[in-house]
């Protein structure tokens, strides 16, 4: 598969929130729209009782709803934000959780209100909207990802954002460079183990043999370490 495909299959979409820069990472199938509101087979297997990979059941049904997140969860500001960013976080925050009272079985309005929670500094409201992410969505990975994000960078939890960027590579059956590329980062920036961080972009390499970009990123380390 070309480069190009790749950068066709995984979607970034960037949420420009009145001033401020923020982002979030949605499927990495083609049509987003489709495939976080038309409840797939594939996609929704992990709402039913039947056995995953490895033979473990998943939750069903009633299971899934007991750990549903309070989406009357307070709507409290922590850092700076003008009183337009605030209205416009409330705003969004309320339409998406009336979304999800109505049918909390979506994908992007789960992420969508974890960017928002991230937004506002309610890190653990994020928190808890990407892990319910990840239960109805067992499958997908990017909801892992930006659980690794917010344990590497806001808690911080640096066992915990491991398992999760792992996680993340893991669910990534396409093996998009991308996420390879984050679990890299971690490694070198922030739990500062070097060893790792070669070792992810050489297993990055090995999935993606003719990435350019990766091959550099990898020179660039070794340059630093002396190798």
């Amino acid at each position: 598969m070309t480069n190009r495909k790749k950068l066709i299959i995984f979607i970034v979409i960037l949420l420009v929130i009145s001033g401020l820069g923020s982002y979030i990472y949605y499927d990495y199938v083609g049509n987003v729209g489709n495939r976080v509101s038309n409840k797939s087979t594939e996609n929704n297997s992990s709402l039913t009782s039947e056995p995953a990979t490895g033979g473990t059941p998943t939750p069903n049904l009633e299971e899934i709803k007991k750990q549903i997140p309070n989406l009357d969860r307070a709507i409290v500001f922590k850092g700076d934000l003008t009183e337009e960013q605030k209205n416009r976080a409330i705003a969004e925050i309320k339409m998406i959780t009336a979304a999800l009272k109505a049918d909390y079985d979506k994908l992007a309005e789960w992420l969508t209100l974890g960017i928002w929670r991230k937004t506002i500094g309610d890190y653990e409201g994020a928190a808890e909207a990407w892990k319910f992410a990840t239960i109805i969505r067992s499958k997908d990975p990017v909801a892992f990802h930006n659980l690794g994000d917010l344990y590497s960078q806001y808690f911080p939890d640096y066992p915990k954002a491991e398992q999760y960027y792992l996680s993340a590579i893991e669910k990534d059956t396409g093996h998009n460079p991308f996420f390879f590329i984050k679990l890299y980062e971690f490694y070198r920036y922030y739990y500062k183990k070097l060893d790792l961080a070669e070792k992810t972009l050489l297993d990055a390499i090995k999935a993606n043999p003719g990435d350019e970009q990766l091959k550099a990123i990898l020179d660039d380390l070794r340059k630093e370490v002396g190798k």
